[in-house]
């Protein structure tokens, strides 16, 4: 790109599947649930995207936040398959926790870029102001080319692709009436074409999930004057109106009007509410040189997912939906919002540093996407990768083998839960029917093992039928309950000896959050039982999963 993450090319900050398959990529995921939406549970809330509470008076936030409806169906298929059902006789839902758009963008973990613009064919990452729509001309763009872009995405597990609809050099892939830099004047189908529309249909038949990047750099217009707040709600408006549903909108900072002393010449909690009215489904992603004029305005608003601060696929495992650090916090430092919910996107490219296809410019290894993907969804954040088309309009032979590798690798990966079914023993469990130890492993994250009412402690305990042979251990809360543990710790019985193993990385099996999920990767090491040791929890402690692989 680079994203709204950067100023003069260096980080400004440094931070920190469930229902039931829906096309061929979900099902290679092989993830489970046991149904979607369900009855409202008592003393359960989660505001809906666009009109939750802020955790103070008058705040506008966007993110999630206590009080309100129970999550449920929303009757969008792509939004509620990723929902988990309430469950009677649960224990509350903690104060602060997800929309239920937030907990299906979490449960869908792994979403894609396609970065195609004027930059593909000029060598560029931010365009050249000389540049002329003839400059965009692809050779074999086609619809069919499209839907190759989807299904290779699709059948390589993604669920969720966001289309750079238009970069900062302001060139438009769709016929807008905003301006004649766009497809509309280019050599492409003969000024005819409309590549959002052809995406937007093709991800339609496969049942995933549309995102919209819309630059808020403009360098065409240019979005340092004045006019182009009404230009970019025309856009906007445009690009959520005509094309169906959209499923996330992302404010890129780098350059944004109002960051690094430019004019502000767009209210973005004023566009960001124009998106979700247009669209009340919507998540807003926004970069934090948005993100904190959204925090400065009065009162102050927030987005529903934040940047995690570099552009290397990397969190950590202190990421937390609970860390507001590129949500709701002004330039200086200071903290505006409280009681969020506002999980993490970490964002990478195939062909990093550059997000554009450019010549004898191979992708990465599949073993680098393997660790990115440990190392993001593993550690409680979403993906979203790039995969660049080139000059022809497809793909790269080389992308497409990377994401065939990818995905025959997770399958082979995740293809056996070492813990399914095995014997499962807690030292508390909650007093309702439905809570018991084994629903922590039934290779369902909708079910759950609760502990006893009024415990901040637990150890969760599984001895498979024979001894294991681990490489990867999977942890899961149910996070539309929350995130809840503070302190956690794995252990291994070898030898009959209990202990806390190391990772690949030498690092000790322990924590501080789990989340949506949490992912070691492991030495083979082989054991005939597996603890989770729950040291502290801010509520009584919740898995979803304890899985081996």
């Amino acid at each position: 790109m680079p994203k709204s993450e950067h100023l003069n090319g260096e980080p400004v900050k440094n931070q920190q599947q469930l229902a039931r398959a829906l096309g061929v990529g979900f099902a290679l995921f092989g993830l489970a649930c046991s149904s979607s939406g369900g009855s409202g549970n008592p003393g359960s809330g989660g505001t809906m995207s666009g009109g939750g509470t802020a955790g103070s008076a008058g705040a506008a936030g966007f993110g999630g936040a206590g009080g309100g409806a129970a999550n449920g169906p929303t009757g969008d298929p792509l939004i509620d398959k990723f929902v988990c059902p309430d469950q009677a006789g649960a224990p509350a839902v903690a104060a602060v926790h997800p929309t239920v758009e937030q907990e299906a963008y979490q449960h869908v973990e792994l979403t894609a870029y396609i970065h195609y613009g004027l930059d593909t064919f000029d060598g560029t990452e931010q365009g050249n102001v000389s540049d002329t729509a003839a400059v965009f001309n692809p050779t074999n763009l086609t619809q069919a080319t499209v839907d190759h872009w989807v299904s290779t995405l699709q059948n390589a597990g993604f669920q969720q692709v966001q289309l750079t609809d238009k970069h900062s050099t302001g060139f438009c892939l769709w016929q807008s009436a905003t301006t004649n830099y766009s497809v509309a004047n280019s050599p492409w189908m003969g000024g005819k074409g409309d590549l959002v529309k052809m995406f937007t249909d093709s991800m339609k038949r496969a049942n995933l999930r549309v995102g919209v990047y819309l630059s808020p750099w403009d360098q065409r217009v240019p979005s340092s004057v004045q006019s182009y707040g009404s230009v970019l709600t025309e856009q906007l408006t445009e690009l959520l109106t005509n094309y169906g549903n959209v499923y996330e909108i992302t404010w890129d900072g780098f350059n944004s009007a109002g960051s690094h002393g430019t004019p502000a010449t767009v209210d973005w909690a004023k566009i960001s509410q124009k998106a979700k009215t247009l669209q009340p489904h919507i998540l807003v992603w926004a970069g934090p040189e948005v993100s904190e004029q959204m925090s400065a305005e009065n009162p102050p608003s927030f987005p529903d997912l934040q940047w995690i601060g570099n552009e290397n696929g990397q969190a950590s495992r202190t990421t937390s939906s609970l860390d507001l650090t590129n949500c709701a916090a002004l330039l200086d430092g200071t903290m505006v919002g409280k009681n969020l919910w506002c999980p993490y996107e970490s964002n990478v490219s195939s062909h990093m540093p550059n997000w554009f296809w450019h010549p004898n410019q191979p992708p990465m290894s599949a073993a680098s996407m393997e660790r990115i993907y440990f190392r993001t969804i593993g550690m409680n954040s979403t993906l979203i990768f790039n995969i660049p088309p080139d000059q022809t309009g497809d793909f790269d032979p080389q992308d497409v083998a990377l994401l065939n590798d990818f995905g025959t690798w997770y399958q082979s990966t995740f293809k056996t839960d070492l813990l399914k079914g095995a014997p499962a023993t807690a030292d508390s469990t909650w007093a309702s029917a439905g809570f018991e130890a084994s629903k922590a492993v039934d290779d369902d994250y909708c079910t759950y093992w609760a502990a006893a009412d009024g415990k901040t402690t637990g150890t969760l305990e599984v001895t498979p039928a024979s001894p294991a042979s681990i490489n990867v251990i999977s942890i899961r809360e149910p996070i539309k309950m929350g995130e809840r543990v503070t302190k956690y710790h794995i252990e291994l019985n070898q030898n009959g000896t209990w202990a806390t193993p190391s990772d690949v990385n030498d690092n000790k099996v322990q924590g501080t959050v789990i989340g949506n999920r949490q992912l070691w990767q492991m030495n083979n090491v082989s054991a005939t039982g597996i603890r989770l040791v729950i040291e502290s929890a801010r509520d009584v402690p919740l898995i979803a999963e304890l899985s081996a692989y």
